[in-house]
């Protein structure tokens, strides 16, 4: 005989034996469904191709904070961040495969703390500097909870936006 069944017999010899039971105790009834659904959800969708892009598109000299084009777009002439991390902004879909220390952690649908894109932008990447390197101007708060919010949202947008 093993030891917990050595355990185990007294506890029945005592009564205690119905306290493990399947139907001991009050009826847990389920809780209807009732198509609520939580804050989150019932926030307006964002777009990345109206509100996330036209961030990233800002110039160098914008107030409100530098986009990513003059780094990172295949697209322009000089692209130090594209030739130095590997990561092309230029297309939603090439932001997607992420840079050489992000890969596809770059953006990680539904969860915007462990997208790396949102912890360059707020400094607390692991490696390298935060983003936009030449800051500041970085981004703003409220930009950064837009592109946060989009990805808390699922990050969805066509490949060619």
């Amino acid at each position: 005989m093993n030891l917990r069944a050595l355990l185990f017999l007294p506890l029945v010899s005592l009564g205690c034996g119905d306290a493990f039971a399947p139907n001991v105790g009050d009826r847990i009834e389920p809780v209807a469904d009732t198509g609520a659904t939580d804050a989150a959800s019932d926030a307006p969708r964002i777009s990345f191709a109206k509100e996330i892009r036209p961030l990233m598109n800002r110039l160098e000299t914008d107030p409100t904070g530098h986009g990513c084009k003059a780094c990172h777009y295949s697209t322009q002439p000089t692209h130090v961040g594209l030739d130095l991390a590997g990561l092309d902004l230029s297309t939603l879909g090439k932001l997607r495969r992420g840079g050489g220390t992000s890969g596809r952690n770059i953006v990680v649908p539904f969860d915007s703390k462990g997208s790396a894109i949102v912890q360059k932008l707020r400094g607390t990447y692991p490696f390298g500097t935060r983003m936009p390197k030449n800051g500041p101007e970085f981004w703003r708060d409220e930009d950064i909870k837009k592109l946060a919010d989009w990805i808390d949202q699922g990050a969805e947008g066509a490949d060619d936006e």
